[in-house]
């Protein structure tokens, strides 16, 4: 260290503040004023010179900070690395934003741990247009990482970014990952609903980024009102459907241990179930101590059958099937795991 220590002293006396953006711009920072340099053809120690007298001549040069900032995170003096580019981004550097951003979400020493700040500096940067912030950004919310943040980005600004994303997008990987970007965002579940099951995944210590259903209950508005009442109330913990519908809708797909947002009617979200188990067996098969979990009206195995086989013959018919008593009956029993107030 000594060494490199004196050839910053001689690369102080041939270098002088306006050296700093030749020697160490990013070839990738949107505000950069030349050609930039890769990192491996960076001359540290002149660099590093030019930039010390670049941010001491002019302290709120955003852009000579962000330079120095990135020669001492190259040279493994991170936790200075990690203050210069802290206080270049909140000056507005767009390329600072995003790497500090990246600090925080790769965890880097010396960086803070919490996600929500990433979040607050990679919105800053996409919505200035660094594209490597977009694609970032975007990522991060498809899975939920930013879930709890305060000021996260809603669907409608997720979609411009990801369209904003795809106009600037440079070769086939950045259009192929922009399709999966709309592909995700248009299967993305309702934020109401999103918000409900973050909600309970907090005050219950689960993991808000695992797979959740959103299912309702019955295929009339009514029989939607009704059911879902029994299941709020506790009355109703089981339900049948068939591998049959699931064929021809994965999103039925219901899993042991799995949880799941039940929605009304118009598609506002209710409470959160967990499935507990689940038993396949022949229509003819169902027993009462299986449909003893039933509401009451329904409890009796004669009229769970009548109300069943009618359910079943409306669902069937327009994939081209047809109740019989020998059918494929899944039974799911389900607690209720969170309800709104």
């Amino acid at each position: 260290m000594s060494a490199f220590i004196s050839l910053l002293w001689v690369a102080a006396a041939t270098a002088g503040p306006a050296d700093c953006d030749r020697l160490a711009a990013h070839p990738e920072d949107p505000q950069r004023v030349t050609d930039g340099v890769a990192q491996g053809d960076i001359d540290y120690p002149r660099a590093l010179a030019a930039c010390e007298l670049a941010v001491r001549a002019e302290p709120a040069n955003a852009r000579a900070r962000y330079q120095l900032a990135r020669l001492l995170f190259y040279t493994n003096q991170h936790e200075r690395a990690v203050a210069e580019m802290r206080r270049s981004a909140d000056d507005g550097h767009v390329q600072a934003q995003y790497i500090y951003g990246t600090f925080v979400a790769r965890g880097r020493p010396f960086a803070p741990t919490d996600l929500c700040i990433a979040e607050r500096y990679w919105r800053s940067a996409a919505m200035a247009g660094r594209q490597a912030a977009r694609v970032q950004y975007v990522r991060f919310a498809l899975k939920d990482r930013f879930a709890g943040c305060a000021d996260a980005a809603d669907d409608g600004v997720l979609g411009a970014l990801v369209e904003a994303a795809g106009k600037d997008a440079k070769g086939l990987y950045e259009q192929v990952l922009v399709e999966d970007f709309r592909e995700a965002l248009a299967q993305r579940p309702p934020a109401a609903v999103r918000a409900v099951w973050s909600q309970c995944a907090r005050e219950r210590g689960l993991e808000v980024r695992q797979p959740v259903r959103i299912r309702r209950f019955g295929d009339t508005e009514t029989m939607t009102t009704q059911l879902s009442a029994l299941i709020i109330s506790g009355e109703k913990t089981i339900t049948a459907g068939s591998p049959w519908l699931v064929a021809a809708d994965p999103s039925r797909q219901a899993f042991e241990g799995g949880y799941s947002v039940m929605t009304d009617a118009a598609g506002a979200p209710l409470a959160v179930l967990r499935t507990t188990q689940l038993r396949t067996v022949p229509f003819d098969q169902v027993t009462e101590e299986d449909s003893r979990y039933e509401g009451k009206p329904v409890r009796p195995l004669a009229v769970w059958r009548s109300v069943h086989k009618a359910f079943f013959e409306r669902m069937l018919q327009p994939l081209g099937k047809r109740w019989t008593s020998d059918m494929p009956v899944t039974l799911e029993r389900f607690e209720l795991v969170c309800r709104l107030p």
